[in-house]
């Protein structure tokens, strides 16, 4: 079973549409939308598993210049039914 996460993503300032399109290109990510409020993306990732997340967070998506912040908040199942 995949592992789906949001990351929420604070970029430099003008950097928002760049990142965005950076990160739309990336395999892992299924959906994004550029929001107001302190954060200025939120991506919904799939990967295999946490390590997989792990690695793409640290070395994808943290390495990019113009991000300043992520928080990444993976999803749980209270019920495999749901």
């Amino acid at each position: 079973m995949s592992l789906k996460a949001y990351i929420l993503i604070n970029t430099q300032i003008g950097k928002t549409a760049e990142v965005a399109k950076r990160l739309s290109e990336m395999p892992e990510v299924i959906r994004l939308d550029v929001i107001m409020g302190p954060y200025d993306i939120i991506a919904e990732l799939e990967t295999e598993n946490h390590d997989t997340l792990s690695y793409v967070v640290m070395h994808k998506l943290q390495t990019l210049d113009a991000i300043r912040h992520t928080m990444t908040c993976p999803v749980v199942r209270l019920n495999e039914a749901v």
